[in-house]
C-alpha cells in the first residue's frame, strides 16, 4: 500500500531541508521494499525537484513580519483553505510541517482536528520568544525534530520530548580550498585579485524592500573609497531576476547579480552583509566575516519590543548565546552604518580572527553530519516502521 505524506515548507531554507528529508524517506521506503511514498503539499523549487506534487508554491505566502503578513492576508488565507481542503480529500497518513511557525501552527490545529499525526521538522523558535506556544505544540505535534541540542533541552525542561537530529547545513555547505578560489572568481566575473563584499538581502520579496536599499547605499559609499572593491548578490532561487532590477538600476556601485552561486559567492567574498536568518549560519560555515542586519516594519518592531524583546536576532548568536557576530537592527540599518562596519571587517585582522574562532565554536555545537538521514529515520520509526520494517 502506498503511504501518503502531506508536507509544507514556506521559505527557501525550509524548502531545501525538506527536499533532503523527502529523498531520505524515499530511500528508506526503497530499502524496505515498499512503493515510493506519495508526497503532496506546499513548497518551492527544491521540493518540486524532489518529487513533491505542489498544491501551491510557497512564494505566495512567504512574508516576514506581522504588518507584512496583514497586507498579504487574503492570499495567505486562500492558500491555507486550499491546503486544508486537500487534507480533507487526501487524508494523508502523516503531515510534515517544516519551520514557518505562524502558518504551520494554524495548519497543525486543522490536522489535529482531522486525526492526522504531525511531525514538525525545524522547531519554531519558541526558545527565543512566545514560549507559551510549547503547550500548544505538546497537544498538536507527535514528533518534534530539532536542529540544535539546546532546543531538545528547552523542550525537555517543559515536559515535551524532542529529537535532536543535527543541522542539515553541515551536509550542504561545502568547504572550498584556497586553490579553488581563482576559478570561482572567474566564474563570478571577478578579477583575480582585489576584494569583494557579498550582499545577502534574503529570499523573500519583503526582505528585498527592507535590506537591499541600505546595502546598495553602503556599496556606493565603499566603492567611492575603494574603486577596486566589488559587490556580489547571490540571487535566491525564490526570487526572479526582475525583482532586483528596480534596485540595481538606481545604484552606481559595481554590483554583480549571481545566479545559483550562493556558496561560491561567500567563498570568494572578503566580507558579507547578511539578513538575519538561516543565511547567517551558512555564512559562518563557509567562514566569511559577516555583519548581520535585522529590520522589519515599524509596527512589527514595536510589537516585538513590547512583547518579545530579543537580545539578538542572528541565528549564529543564538547558538553561541551572545552577540559574537556584529548586528545592526532596525533604525541602525543604514548605508552609512553598514559601510562603516564592513570597512572594519575588511581591514581589522584581529576582528576577522575573532570571528573565525566564533565560527569554529558554532560548528562544534551543531553535531555530526547526516541530519537529514537521522530526521528521516525518526519519522520512519514513529509512523511507518511497524508496517514497513527496514531490518
Amino acid at each position: 500500500m502506498t503511504r501518503s505524506i502531506f508536507i509544507v515548507a514556506g521559505e527557501a531554507s525550509g524548502d531545501a531541508h525538506a527536499a533532503e528529508l523527502v529523498r531520505e524517506l524515499q530511500r528508506l521506503a526503497a530499502q524496505a521494499g515498499e512503493p515510493p511514498l506519495r508526497f503532496r503539499g506546499m513548497g518551492g523549487a527544491a521540493l518540486a525537484m524532489a518529487g513533491v506534487a505542489p498544491l501551491t508554491r510557497m512564494e505566495a505566502v512567504s512574508v516576514i513580519g506581522i504588518v507584512e503578513a496583514l497586507w498579504h492576508l487574503p492570499t495567505i488565507w486562500r492558500v491555507f483553505r486550499g491546503l486544508v481542503a486537500e487534507v480533507e480529500r487526501e487524508r494523508p497518513d502523516v503531515a510534515i510541517l517544516v519551520d514557518f511557525p505562524d502558518f504551520n501552527l494554524r495548519l497543525a490545529k486543522q490536522l489535529a482536528r482531522r486525526g492526522i499525526p504531525v511531525a514538525w521538522y525545524i522547531s519554531p523558535q519558541v526558545w527565543a520568544w512566545r514560549s507559551n506556544r510549547v503547550e500548544t505544540l505538546k497537544r498538536l505535534v507527535t514528533e518534534m525534530l530539532v536542529l540544535f541540542p539546546f532546543e531538545a533541552d528547552f523542550y525537555a525542561r517543559r515536559g515535551m520530548a524532542a529529537t535532536f537530529v543535527g543541522h542539515p547545513l553541515l551536509d550542504r555547505a561545502p568547504r572550498f580550498s584556497e586553490a579553488e578560489k581563482p576559478s570561482l572568481r572567474a566564474k563570478l566575473g571577478l578579477p583575480p585579485d582585489g576584494r569583494s563584499v557579498a550582499l545577502l538581502p534574503g529570499s523573500r520579496r519583503s526582505e528585498l524592500r527592507h535590506y537591499l536599499p541600505p546595502m546598495l547605499e553602503a556599496a556606493e559609499r565603499m566603492a567611492r573609497a575603494d574603486r577596486a572593491l566589488r559587490f556580489i548578490i547571490p540571487r535566491a532561487p525564490s526570487l526572479e531576476e526582475a525583482r532586483f532590477t528596480p534596485f540595481l538600476q538606481k545604484t552606481a556601485a559595481p554590483v554583480t547579480l549571481a545566479r545559483e552561486a550562493f556558496y561560491e559567492t561567500l567563498a570568494v567574498a572578503d566580507a558579507a552583509v547578511v539578513a538575519s536568518g538561516t543565511a547567517t549560519l551558512e555564512t559562518a560555515l563557509i567562514g566569511t566575516p559577516m555583519l548581520i542586519v535585522g529590520k522589519v516594519a515599524p509596527l512589527t518592531a514595536a510589537y516585538l519590543r513590547q512583547f518579545a524583546p530579543l537580545p539578538y536576532v542572528g541565528l549564529v548568536n543564538y547558538i553561541l548565546g551572545e552577540v559574537a557576530v556584529p548586528e545592526l537592527l532596525q533604525e541602525q540599518v543604514t548605508g552609512e552604518n553598514i559601510a562603516q562596519r564592513i570597512a572594519e571587517l575588511l581591514t581589522n585582522a584581529t576582528e576577522r580572527a575573532r570571528l573565525q574562532a566564533a565560527y569554529a565554536a558554532i560548528r562544534a555545537r551543531l553535531g555530526e553530519r547526516g541530519a537529514s538521514a537521522r530526521a528521516a529515520q525518526a519519522v520512519w520509526r514513529r509512523f511507518f516502521a511497524p508496517a514497513f520494517p527496514t531490518g
